[in-house]
């Protein structure tokens, strides 16, 4: 299933969803995520995410789509010398986990990412881009290019890896259901279009090796050119 939309449409409901990114709801982000929602609605736990990023992080890694850093926070990395950049639209999610990973002296992005990303940004070994697409409006036919601005950022034989959470055709309990309508219809989630199929298609059409696999209702991902 498919689905099209304006850039006027686009840019309205990247501020919908932006608007709940503040102070308050990143206060109980990590304990609702990955406390309850990842393990229990998309059948995902922590301790698989963490497997996900120990598999393929770099000690010269771009995280997108930031959150809290919560995961980012929990990596232990190969060496001392580490080169860590930060990219998301909101200002309050690059705050915080500029803070909790200040050790590192992380650079700092904030980018819209359906927009050329026109900064000049020397490449990374490991991007991630976790629980993210989920968020980004429109289909895959529309929201696909973040992954081709990424990949411009991709050293040669780097990872891109992540997770999104699918609404079509995979397994869906009853909390899943809920959470997702939820989701949707504030204007947080925006994938009820988005399928294993078309993420494949869309992953496909920007790398050479596309590992795909789908934990509850997650694709789990790794990619490179």
């Amino acid at each position: 299933m498919t689905s099209s939309m304006g850039k006027e449409d686009l840019s309205h409901q990247v501020e919908k969803s932006q608007k709940y990114f503040n102070k308050l709801s990143l206060f109980f982000y990590d304990w609702i995520l990955y406390g309850i929602i990842s393990k229990y609605a998309w059948g995902c736990s922590t301790i698989r995410l963490d497997e996900h990023y120990r598999n393929y992080i770099s000690n010269n890694h771009l995280e997108v789509g930031v959150g809290t850093g919560f995961l980012l926070n929990r990596v232990k990395f190969q060496s001392g010398d580490v080169r860590l950049g930060l990219m998301d639209l909101s200002q309050s999610c690059l705050q915080k986990t500029a803070k909790k990973v200040a050790r590192y002296q992380p650079e700092i992005y904030q980018q819209n990412l359906l927009e050329p990303i026109t900064n000049p940004i020397e490449p990374f070994d490991s991007i991630s881009i976790n629980y993210v697409m989920h968020c980004v409006p429109g289909g895959f036919k529309e929201k696909g290019i973040v992954f081709k601005h990424l990949k411009s950022l991709l050293n040669e034989n780097g990872a891109l890896f992540g997770t999104t959470v699918l609404f079509q055709g995979v397994p869906k309990g009853l909390f899943a259901k809920l959470v997702l309508a939820i989701m949707n219809k504030l204007g947080v989630f925006n994938n009820k279009h988005d399928s294993l199929e078309e993420l494949r298609d869309c992953l496909s059409s920007n790398f050479s090796h596309v590992d795909l696999q789908v934990e509850g209702c997650t694709a789990v991902f790794v990619v490179k050119s």
